[in-house]
């Protein structure tokens, strides 16, 4: 019975600093992007790529700073459909993820920080018309931002999601969606 209550007393030892180590430590981010350039890949089968119409996107991403420089947190994204050029299909995604940043003070009054950001999750695909069945899959991206007057942020992602349409029975074709996003957001600390 003692040594269980030395390890939960250690246990509580190391655990409760993490979570006081910035007090008030928590962010939401509402952000709105575009996609600079954006491509699908289709592996496996054709071998082929197509690019994509730039689409808008939204998000709303939240932080819990475990450190006073390092936040980790989940976030949604929206991607709006658009065209698959060459083909009559247009394809959007909306993206569930976990995500990590890493502050670096500038000390500067317009620019208060730059950080590298990290996410990977779960990508869900839509495409119209729907005629195929689709199988979801892998999302991650990665890039770098900056806070600008303490509430606005301006972010340039890099994202790639995976996909699986099954044309007919035998048949299933894996997607790449790969684009590179820039975004400007609010940011409220609480």
């Amino acid at each position: 019975m003692k040594k269980l209550l030395v390890v939960i007393l250690l246990a509580v030892a190391m655990v409760v600093p993490v979570f006081a180590a910035d007090q008030g430590a928590m962010e939401l981010d509402i952000k709105a992007g575009f996609n600079l350039m954006s491509k699908v890949e289709i592996d496996d089968y054709y071998d082929d790529s197509n690019d994509v119409d730039s689409a808008f996107t939204t998000g709303v991403d939240f932080f819990y700073y475990v450190m006073p420089q390092l936040a980790i947190g989940a976030g949604v994204e929206y991607v709006f459909n658009s065209k698959v050029k060459d083909t009559p299909v247009k394809a959007g995604w909306t993206n569930l993820y976990a995500q990590a940043k890493y502050m670096f003070d500038l000390g500067d009054d317009l620019f208060n920080n730059i950080y590298p950001l990290i996410q990977v999750g779960y990508g869900i695909m839509r495409t119209d018309p729907d005629t195929h069945e689709d199988s979801n899959g892998l999302y991650w991206a990665i890039g770098a931002g900056t806070t600008i007057k303490e509430n606005f942020v301006f972010e340039i992602l890099y994202s790639n999601s995976n996909a699986s349409i099954k044309v007919n029975p035998t048949v299933a074709l894996d997607l790449k969606y790969s684009t590179l996003q820039l975004k400007v957001g609010y940011k409220f600390s609480f």
